[in-house]
């Protein structure tokens, strides 16, 4: 089992898996060094960009009041039937945050990655600017610890298209170095899609199904885009493979 820092580990949320241990915030490799830490709460003009989180959003194990994680039991005909999956534990509005992709953030060097993991997430790629980062990039892997996030399986066979999706954001940490004693630091979020359009343009499944007002209604299952390296990396067929991130 990977070594958990004690200050990101939390009380697990009802039909949490055993086995994975349950997180409410990043956990580092040792290979990832202060540095580059500390680039992750730089400033820089692609930062300016990003949706910013405020710290009452993901301060704490307070995602169940948006998401839930079920066990899938019907339709027959669904990729994951039996496993878990990521559901809207209220009507989420569109483009609203659901909650952080945590786990383990380890280098992109091979031995620090597990080739083999199913729920391994590109993070941040370092700029040249970023002194002693050494370049390269930074993943975040769920395998053994992270959140509900986790649960979140691919739309297909389950939907036309996927209703929420994955986005680089900004949230509030604690800082000693500043004076207001917190500074913006780069994660990555799942956020309801935009209402009428999903990412490349394509209107989204909430938005054809709710008359295009978009959101997502409680109860609904929560389905992101794996993308096609996700498939290509793995030699799997998007139409015949079962979603892998059910627990």
């Amino acid at each position: 089992m990977t070594t958990i820092d004690t200050t990101t580990a939390g009380s697990p949320p009802e039909n949490w898996p055993e086995d994975v241990q349950y997180l409410t915030d990043l956990t580092y490799s040792p290979a990832v060094t202060p540095d580059m830490r500390n680039a992750l709460g730089r400033p820089s003009t692609t930062a300016e960009s990003l949706d910013q989180v405020p710290r009452a959003l993901v301060a704490g194990p307070n995602n169940g009041d948006r998401v839930c994680i079920r066990t899938i039991t019907a339709p027959e005909q669904h990729p994951a039937l039996g496993q878990r999956g990521l559901f809207a534990a209220a009507d989420l509005a569109p483009s609203s945050f659901l909650c952080l992709y945590v786990g383990r953030v380890h280098t992109d060097s091979r031995d620090d990655t597990d080739v083999r993991s199913h729920y391994d997430l590109s993070f941040h790629q370092f700029d040249k600017e970023d002194a002693g980062t050494g370049g390269g990039g930074l993943s975040i892997d769920a395998t053994h610890c992270g959140n509900e996030a986790r649960m979140t399986n691919d739309f297909h066979g389950i939907a036309d298209r996927p209703n929420a999706e994955f986005r680089d954001c900004l949230v509030q940490v604690p800082s000693a170095r500043r004076r207001e004693g917190w500074k913006w630091e780069r994660r990555v979020g799942i956020f309801v899609c935009p209402a009428g359009l999903a990412k490349g343009g394509r209107r989204s499944a909430a938005a054809e199904a709710g008359g295009g007002g978009g959101g997502i209604i409680a109860g609904g299952e929560i389905l992101v885009n794996y993308g096609r390296e996700y498939w290509d990396s793995r030699n799997m067929s998007v139409h015949k493979t079962k979603a892998s991130g059910a627990g």
